[in-house]
């Protein structure tokens, strides 16, 4: 025969009933915030996060910084530093920047997140940078390229007195280990190019 449960024994199940709740709200919202926590990571540090950084250098008047923290590897970007070229680069191409957005000015249409790179535009890619470390006088090393993707980018341009144009270009972002999302300036196409030149 099945006991019945006293009032107190009741009392006493409602009780840890309502102690477990508390615990239960705080691992809810713990969950829930590693989960945003996650996705605020991979959009900020994301690839389309690293083109749109790189659209903006390339479009304002003081984006040299960034705009070659980028486009180098950083050993190349340590290199320019000893050298002590890193400062004169970002000032002219800053001045340059700002003379030429004298005469129109850009604007982000749109950014459009293209084709996954192939294993091959991903080799592509290590012979990309060890080009551009060459022509920064920089002896070329070894890179772990972990995987990229291709990007439209699609800019508005208003020339004075004139009415706006669209213009669009093709680069790919590339994450490199230890380094993050760097940029290669031409097409997942170009980049398989450059690998079956060197095969």
């Amino acid at each position: 025969m099945k006991k019945k449960k006293s009032s107190a024994d009741a009392d006493n199940e409602a009780a840890a009933r309502k102690s477990r709740l508390p615990m239960i709200a705080v691992i809810t919202a713990a969950a829930i915030i590693i989960v945003l926590a996650i996705l605020i990571i991979i959009y900020f540090l994301g690839p389309k996060k690293a083109v749109k950084k790189y659209v903006k250098a390339g479009i304002s008047k003081n984006g040299g910084k960034n705009y070659f923290s980028l486009i180098l590897p950083d050993y190349v970007a340590d290199q320019l530093h000893s050298d002590e070229k890193w400062d004169g680069m970002i000032e002219r191409y800053n001045i340059d920047n700002a003379d030429i957005r004298d005469y129109y000015k850009l604007k982000i249409k749109k950014i459009d997140k293209k084709s996954k790179l192939s294993d091959s535009a991903l080799d592509g890619a290590q012979i990309y940078f060890t080009e551009i470390a060459q022509k920064y006088d920089t002896k070329p090393k070894k890179l772990n390229i972990k995987k990229g993707w291709e990007f439209e980018i699609q800019l508005t341009k208003k020339e004075k007195k004139k009415s706006k144009t669209t213009e669009s270009l093709t680069v790919c972002a590339v994450k490199i280990k230890g380094e993050g999302w760097k940029i290669a300036e031409v097409s997942a196409s170009d980049l398989e190019s450059l690998s079956r030149s060197h095969d």
